[in-house]
């Protein structure tokens, strides 16, 4: 294929099908999936809606009762949520639209939410698994450090770290004025150095803190209970630190399941623009499947308030009782309709007070 005739192909292709040309293989083009211009934007819209209720549902209820070690986390963890999910419409309007249209500011700020939001979410999830490792598995041995202050020392440092993270984003995300989108920027040995450094703190450290934790807990708990873990815990509820290990564990598990298609296929197109020759079609492919697995993973900030009313009793309550006090203040922070009587002869005594006559 000659020169002429690419370029020919190019003008009639729209700017839209194709982001870019895998190094030197000109021949190799990429296109949207298919429908992806209302479908994505629709499920981001769901999740938008979900995860908002759900998360300031979960920030109202544990706020009230701040005073247990697990609820700092909880709370910490949905504030992480409810930060990402506030740029879901910014992308869904984008996807749905085919370009940014909110300019430079809101692009580097969307990105930079994204990024530190990830990577706190993250972290607490470590922490959380690292705080179970030693409830399960020290006892009352490293109780001094399973203290309210030490995860909130803990939750802190989590967020400074995610912010220096993040602070990259700044510069490396910006917009494109040639096509009107919000991209970073590509093929530049910084970037794809900090899009390593970002997939190994913010997924690769914290899971495998995580695998550790949970699989030395399984051997432990197996072989202290073995069988007869039903007889010790009874056939009815189970003992609250069993319960807490249950929820947290879903939470982990939802967390590491949404993210992990996401950070593998992140990975390859990593590796990809590092110059590793790979065929055309695995970078078409693992570029395709990267923006169906990024929704998968956006599913994962509306998640855990579905767990927690699924499998926490006590939320379940609290939940209850402060959903009707919520939106009453929601229903009163309202502009109320102001209703205005119409004055007759009768009244004209009365009317002089308004008018000061």
């Amino acid at each position: 294929m000659t020169s002429e005739t690419q370029m020919d192909t190019y003008d009639d292709l729209d700017e839209y099908d194709y982001l870019l040309y895998y190094g030197n293989d000109s021949d190799c083009i990429y296109q949207e999936l298919p429908h992806a211009h209302w479908i994505l934007p629709t499920l981001y819209s769901i999740f938008f809606l979900v995860g908002f209720l759900g998360n300031v549902v979960v920030i109202v209820v544990v706020s009230k009762r701040s005073s247990r070690r697990a609820d700092t986390f909880i709370l910490n963890l949905a504030v992480s949520d409810l930060l990402f999910i506030l740029t879901l419409p910014l992308w869904a309007c984008s996807l749905a639209q085919g370009y940014w249209t909110f300019g430079d500011f809101l692009c580097k700020a969307s990105g930079f939410i994204i990024t530190i939001t990830r990577c706190a979410s993250s972290l607490l999830m470590a922490v959380m698994s690292v705080d179970r490792y030693v409830a399960v598995m020290k006892g009352k041995k490293m109780h001094p450090l399973r203290t309210r202050s030490c995860s909130l020392g803990s939750c802190c440092a989590i967020w400074a770290t995610s912010i220096l993270v993040g602070c990259p984003t700044l510069v490396s995300k910006h917009l494109d004025v040639a096509d009107s989108s919000c991209v970073d920027s590509n093929g530049s040995q910084f970037s794809l150095g900090y899009r390593l450094a970002l997939i190994v703190l913010a997924f690769i450290l914290p899971f495998a803190v995580v695998l550790f934790c949970y699989c030395s807990m399984a051997k432990y708990l197996w072989s202290y209970f073995g069988k007869q873990m039903r007889a010790i815990t009874g056939p009815g509820k189970p003992r609250r630190g069993h319960s807490w290990l249950r929820i947290v564990t879903c939470v982990v598990g939802a967390f590491c399941l949404s993210w992990l298609p996401f950070t593998t296929l992140n990975t390859i197109d990593v590796i990809s623009q590092m110059g590793i020759h790979m065929p055309c079609s695995t970078k078409v492919a693992a570029r395709q499947a990267l923006t169906a697995t990024a929704a998968l993973a956006f599913a994962n900030s509306c998640s855990n308030p579905l767990i927690y009313s699924l499998l926490d009793d006590g939320f379940r309550r609290r939940a209850q009782l402060s959903l009707p006090g919520l939106f009453l203040k929601c229903r009163s922070m309202l502009p109320s309709p102001v209703w205005s009587v119409p004055t007759t002869s009768v009244s004209m005594d009365s009317t002089s007070t308004y008018t000061g006559i």
